[in-house]
């Protein structure tokens, strides 16, 4: 198997059309791309071989495969699950960093159409708890958390105030290891969160060092929850804590005053799993 797969990768490779200048056509279809701000893009970047698989795994269809010229040098690379029909090109190293500018570049990365965008709707007939990120702006921690919520059973990840135009941001789709194509993660307003949380009637959990109940009696509450989460230097929005039922803190020693928000969040779910 493992041959066979080499040799349709060294195929695709030896017909892969030549990317050797910045006004390439397909060159200038990457930096359209990359310099689209649309909350809504058609087409977006996924970085890296990992990424690239766990997103084709979730049904996200590609357009087009990239390598770097060094990277084709130390030999044929295979794609998991790919459509062998899927456009390759090989792209000179110094076109990819003219490309990418100042963001950081894969040596392998791939061009793909946008999947719908999951909605608050689509996690009522769903089970597992849902984590709420209020006002949480570090795209590396959004991701940690979407990696945890999908180990852990989580049913999705809203986003208030995130500062995020879009899930198909490269920066989330990295930090989330391409798990934000398996887990729902969904764009809010507090607005519109806050009308979900009362019309499902959900009963929400927030964190907090000042609160009284250590976070190990979570596990008591039989219901699903909302797991509200706040930033760093504001904490909860007075908009979701006006809707908590249930305030818990995380026993630490004196001289730690707090947790990252994404280990905090594992240990909520991991408090509350129901499996």
């Amino acid at each position: 198997m493992a041959t066979a797969t080499n040799t349709r990768a060294t195929r695709a490779q030896a017909t892969a059309q030549r990317i050797d200048s910045a006004r390439h056509p397909a060159a200038r279809r990457i930096a359209d791309v990359l310099r689209n701000r649309s909350e809504k893009p058609q087409v977006f970047v996924l970085d890296d071989l990992e990424n690239i698989e766990q997103a084709v795994a979730c049904g996200v269809e590609l357009d087009s495969l990239y390598a770097t010229e060094s990277t084709v040098a130390n030999g044929p690379h295979s794609f998991v699950g790919v459509d062998p029909d899927v456009p390759v090109h090989i792209i000179d190293d110094a076109v990819a960093r003219s490309l990418f500018g100042g963001q950081k570049h894969s040596r392998i990365f791939a061009l793909a159409h946008s999947p719908r965008s999951p909605k608050l709707v689509d996690l009522i007939s769903t089970s597992g708890d849902i984590i709420v990120l209020d006002g949480v702006r570090l795209v590396g921690n959004i991701g940690a958390i979407t990696r945890t919520a999908c180990a852990l059973g989580a049913a999705g990840v809203i986003l208030l105030e995130s500062g995020l135009r879009t899930t198909f941001d490269r920066r989330l789709i990295r930090a989330s290891r391409g798990l934000v194509f398996a887990t729902p993660v969904i764009l809010a307003s507090r607005a519109e969160c806050a009308d979900f949380i009362q019309r499902e009637q959900l009963r929400v959990a927030a964190l907090s060092a000042d609160a009284v109940e250590a976070l190990s009696s979570i596990g008591a509450v039989a219901r699903r929850l909302a797991i509200v989460l706040g930033g760093e230097r504001d904490g909860v929005s007075s908009e979701l804590d006006a809707l908590t039922t249930h305030r818990y803190a995380i026993p630490m020693t004196p001289n730690v005053e707090s947790l990252n928000v994404s280990v905090a969040a594992g240990i909520a779910l991991y408090e509350h799993r129901t499996w």
